[in-house]
């Protein structure tokens, strides 16, 4: 282990993205990342060489792990290194949000994925996240909602927009296929309530066109009792196996209530396919351009659904063409550049 990092990166689990992003970062910076243990959202390790340093606070499951312990650890690391910029992931870890107070202000960053759409700072939550903030000299937010949330707070540091969350993996893409008739429409994510997947699964059992649903949670049994035969689920699929899966589809949906981000959206577009995202998915302002590369609805309004699927339906290839034409390594560049920045200040 070094005694200086350009960036120490603190954050809960090692997610595949956030190992990309911190793969491209160390091209040309120091890195150091700083975990909190496993979840049971992480299906992923950490391989046993990386570009950048690695330490876990805690081993094993982060849910299980002691806050005083951690923090404590935390400490004695910090004290041991000196680093550029501390790059705090979010403001939902305790012994994270507790460091923000200890370390200089001038080095602390925030990378943001909450927005307006989900995050409100009135109440004493708020008072909370607003403390936090007036501890950071800088900001990541990833979209425009989340900077909305920011120029809401009056927030007077520098802001750098990252355009993501992290990094998706940029696998050989596919050419431009022919597609599916019917069109088949394609569900991603975890099976529980604030991803509407029971109203989607009601929605397609009406309407009786192709549905596949990947993914596993406690409302499966839900989705099966609608005996719907042109709804197929899959349970849950290896990260590995999914551009197959977005190879065999035509059209991604995602109708989630609240969604922070939604890295699938990302993910899908990659792929070729049109996305369709509920207007509560903090990316759709950002990744999806109503008329041209998917289109955004209300999941409160019954048929705003059911429109959004007609227009896209009704002019697929010009969809189609504008989805295989987003830049793809421009906004991979934008979002380095935005860390890259952080770090000359």
């Amino acid at each position: 282990m070094k005694t200086h990092y350009d960036f120490v990166f603190l954050t809960n689990t090692p997610s595949f993205y956030k190992l990309n992003l911190c793969r491209e970062l160390a091209k040309h910076h120091s890195l150091l990342l700083v975990l909190l243990g496993y979840g049971s959202e992480a299906v992923n390790q950490v391989p046993e060489r990386e570009p950048f340093d690695v330490v876990f606070l805690h081993e094993g499951d982060l849910h299980r792990r002691n806050p005083f312990r951690v923090f404590f650890r935390l400490l004695k690391l910090m004290r041991r290194i000196r680093a550029g910029r501390v790059l705090f992931s979010g403001w939902f870890v305790p012994e994270f949000n507790a460091y923000a107070f200890l370390s200089p202000r001038r080095k602390n960053a925030l990378i943001c994925e909450s927005s307006v759409l989900d995050c409100s700072l009135s109440g004493m939550k708020g008072l909370i996240k607003r403390s936090i903030i007036s501890r950071m000299s800088a900001v990541l937010p990833s979209g425009i909602p989340h900077r909305e949330l920011f120029e809401r707070a009056g927030f007077r540091g520098s802001i750098h927009p990252t355009g993501g969350v992290g990094l998706i993996r940029y696998t050989p893409r596919t050419r431009r296929k022919t597609a599916h008739r019917p069109l088949r429409y394609l569900f991603i994510g975890r099976l529980i309530a604030v991803k509407n997947v029971v109203a989607l699964a009601r929605e397609f059992q009406h309407n009786g066109k192709p549905l596949t649903i990947v993914g596993s949670g406690p409302l499966e049994p839900d989705i099966r009792r609608l005996h719907a035969p042109n709804i197929t689920l899959t349970g849950f699929v290896p990260n590995e196996q999914l551009p197959e899966i977005f190879r065999r589809h035509d059209i991604f949906i995602l109708p989630s209530l609240y969604e922070p981000w939604g890295l699938v959206v990302e993910e899908a577009l990659y792929h070729g396919l049109p996305a369709l995202a509920s207007q509560h998915v903090g990316c759709a302002r950002d990744l999806i351009t109503p008329g041209d590369t998917g289109e955004i609805f209300n999941p409160e309004e019954p048929d705003s659904l059911t429109r959004a699927m007609q227009r896209i339906e009704h002019q697929y290839e010009h969809y189609q063409d504008k989805v295989h034409a987003i830049p793809w390594e421009q906004r991979k560049k934008q979002q380095i550049q935005a860390y890259v920045e952080l770090g000359h200040r």
